[in-house]
């Protein structure tokens, strides 16, 4: 635990040389057991609150960016190239690339994350779920339930 009261905790003995952890001042973060893979980057931004659960891992080429909340349930497994932001950029604005829509993610316990999924803001995936690979989660999805596909839908932008 450092003095900011934030706790970290690998599993594996070391951070792999080409992961890397950045959590900014005034994060928030308690990772009880992670276990990354070569390539990964979490990101925990000012005012952004990580919880990640004991025996969490991530294989190769994960990212995960947190400006609101995110928190993932211990035995969690995360499989290669996946991508968990809770924020949008806000692209109306005039300066949207230092503008965000923040909402939050709370995936549970003993959750399967296949390959190439993407999870986007305001998602809740129940415990004991398998996200199966290229998904596109977005929204609430039940316990113990399989979740596939991608659910985007084209609007007509005003």
């Amino acid at each position: 635990m450092n003095r900011n009261g934030n706790f970290l905790k690998f599993k594996n003995k070391t951070l792999p040389f080409s992961s890397q952890i950045d959590c900014e001042n005034g994060a928030k973060y308690k990772i009880e057991g992670l276990i990354l893979r070569d390539r990964c980057s979490v990101r925990v931004r000012k005012g952004g609150n990580l919880n990640i659960g004991d025996n969490v891992a991530f294989n190769n080429n994960c990212i995960l960016t947190c400006r609101g909340e995110i928190t993932i349930g211990a035995d969690t497994n995360i499989g290669p190239n996946c991508a968990i932001f809770d924020h949008d950029h806000d692209y109306m604005s005039k300066n949207r690339m230092d503008n965000y829509k923040i909402g939050s993610i709370m995936i549970g316990k003993n959750v399967w994350i296949g390959a190439n999924v993407t999870i986007l803001k305001n998602s809740v995936i129940g415990d004991n779920c398998v996200v199966g690979a290229g998904s596109v989660v977005r929204g609430e999805y039940h316990s113990n339930t399989l979740i596939v596909g991608n659910p985007a839908v084209e609007k007509k932008v005003i």
